[in-house]
């Protein structure tokens, strides 16, 4: 198939298939890295993208979390500084970015197999594996490292990078793949791989354009953003020793193979562990990724032996595959056991390594061509529409969540999702008990118990709910239980002296909360301290200016009284 076309069709097809998630909302951290994260609203705040991570700290001044990836809240800064809130714009850029990676997927593979590279493309383009990749707001860092990822190998295959404006131009796009997520380190040896291969005389070019990227990256991460490499402590997975983690990876090893041929049950967010070894979750896995990687040697050996295959194309996929699956096997603990996502490149390398067989393997019998053609027609169907199906489950919370708790269970985040779109719902009761058990699974996260104080609070036992809210306080500091201590203070106790020390000590940990700022103005109201009111207030409508602030504020301006609810 002529390039021309094949880009056509995958441009089509793509817009096809993912056309009905277009119209999906935003979901899980949707909301603290883009609705609830003040910082992204403009893009002035362009310095902080690249000296912080990337979720709302509810006003400490910067953005936390535990990775560098300062290119996707740039990216999210530009759209909503465009478009607003508004999550059509925001899928429509993520599925072109998903489409435009088919395309250079399609594009690298033509270069190793010309004729059936338009397939295996088309494949990475509508497998439900990549749906999380793609219609999930919050995972737009890896659509943009492979992106970037993808043009710096295909730059490396297509120019010589021994003239220095060259090798500038790969490390350029290296970087940017590494400054959207952590796992473009794959492209970093991938390069350095290729050029060894297949360009050896442009090695030591290859390998100092890989140093100037680690340069760049380490300045800006270690120096500039101060980001190590800490340890979740929230997942089941990152509690285990090295050990004991070991256990695991035959079944997170399988689960990517599995999914990847029987796209059945997907599910967001999953924590489960290997603890024992029993049969179902450690040697039957065990078996079966040792089966694959065998006949992984053995068509290997095979083609090598028959036919006077040039090997090195073959292996180049190999060690992709192993390279992308390595670093999610949990060898290093994430925080998660497995995710869809996670198999966005490794994916493109399993692929290319079947790619490179049945180039080999061709047929020349029309039969046999018309029987692969029906084959091939049924597999696209059938992976078209599974996908547009998943595509339907991520619509908005209360539908991704109630599918995917089905599957996934004794999900301590997942309980807790579940938990705050029943609440939004109305389902209170159901809300509660979701809550509960999430605080059960992770009695450590402070997200559960906020929202569990939150049922209590609506209940009316207060100081019950000040019990859950300080417990979300002291396990992470969480923005919303300190809003919450804060407004019980004032509006359910009645006590304006306790109210105003609270927020003063609070607005010390969270300087920017126009929340906090604003129950202080409140109190000295109500305690007649009226200029510190008016300051504190003039300090909430500068942060966020609502119409709450700006009653306030105007109000206290003009010497106006206020009428507090």
């Amino acid at each position: 198939m002529r390039t021309k076309k094949a880009v056509l069709f995958l441009i089509i097809i793509g817009v096809v298939v993912y056309f009905n998630s277009l119209f999906n909302g935003f979901v899980w951290d949707d909301e603290e890295q883009v609705l609830n994260n003040v910082l992204v609203h403009s893009i002035t705040n362009l310095p902080a993208f690249f000296s912080g991570s990337t979720f709302n700290t509810g006003g400490s001044g910067g953005m936390g979390g535990l990775y560098y990836k300062p290119l996707m809240p740039v990216s999210f800064s530009l759209l909503y500084s465009i478009f607003g809130p508004n999550p059509f714009f925001f899928h429509l850029f993520q599925v072109s970015l998903h489409i435009a990676n088919a395309i250079l997927v399609f594009l690298l593979f033509r270069h190793f197999f010309k004729g059936l590279a338009f397939f295996p493309a088309l494949i990475f383009l509508i497998h439900p594996i990549n749906v999380e990749a793609v219609v999930y707001s919050a995972a737009l860092q890896d659509t943009l490292f492979l992106l970037f990822g993808m043009l710096a190998l295909l730059f490396t295959v297509n120019q010589n990078l021994g003239n220095l404006k060259n090798a500038c131009i790969l490390a350029f796009l290296l970087t940017l793949s590494l400054l959207s997520k952590e796992t473009g380190v794959v492209f970093i040896i991938l390069t350095i791989l290729y050029a060894a291969i297949f360009k050896k005389r442009e090695v030591i070019a290859s390998v100092i354009a890989v140093l100037t990227t680690a340069s760049i990256y380490s300045l800006l991460r270690f120096g500039l953003a101060g980001i190590f490499f800490n340890k979740h402590g929230l997942s089941p997975i990152t509690i285990l020793s090295f050990p004991e983690r070991l256990q695991s990876i035959p079944k997170v090893i399988y689960f990517y193979l599995k999914t990847t041929v029987f796209p059945y049950d997907l599910a967001i967010s999953q924590h489960w562990v290997v603890k024992t070894t029993t049969f179902n979750d450690f040697y039957l896995p065990l078996i079966l990724i040792t089966l694959v990687g065998l006949i992984f040697l053995f068509v290997f050996f095979f083609l090598r032996h028959k036919h006077s295959w040039n090997s090195a194309p073959y292996l180049f996929f190999l060690a992709w595959f192993i390279l992308g699956i390595g670093i999610h096997a949990q060898i290093v603990p994430l925080d998660m056991t497995v995710a869809d996502r996670w198999f966005y490149a490794p994916i493109v390398g399993l692929l290319g390594m079947a790619g490179i067989v049945l180039n080999e393997l061709r047929v020349k019998s029309a039969e046999f061509r018309i029987v692969g053609l029906i084959l091939i027609t049924l597999l696209i169907t059938g992976l078209s529409a599974r996908t547009m199906v998943r595509n339907t489950n991520w619509k908005d919370g209360l539908t991704l969540y109630g599918h995917d708790i089905q599957i996934t269970r004794d999900n301590f985040d997942l309980e807790n999702n579940f938990g705050v779109e029943l609440y939004r719902a109305g389902r209170f009761d159901e809300a509660e008990a979701h809550f509960q058990k999430s605080t059960v699974l992770a009695p450590q996260w402070w997200t559960n118990w906020n929202n569990l104080g939150a049922i209590v609070e609506r209940k009316g036992d207060y100081q019950k709910a000040k019990g859950y809210y300080q417990k979300a306080v002291d396990n992470g500091s969480y923005y919303l239980a300190y809003e919450n201590l804060a407004n019980i203070h004032l509006f359910r106790d009645n006590n304006p002296q306790k109210a105003k020390e609270f927020t003063e000590d609070s607005l010390q940990k969270l300087p920017l909360n126009p929340k906090l700022w604003l129950i202080l103005a409140l109190s000295e109201y109500q305690l007649g301290n009226t200029q510190k009111a008016l300051e504190a207030s003039r300090q909430a409508y500068s942060l966020s200016q609502t119409e709450q602030t700006f009653y306030v504020y105007s109000h206290l301006s003009h010497d106006l009284p206020l009428e507090i609810k």
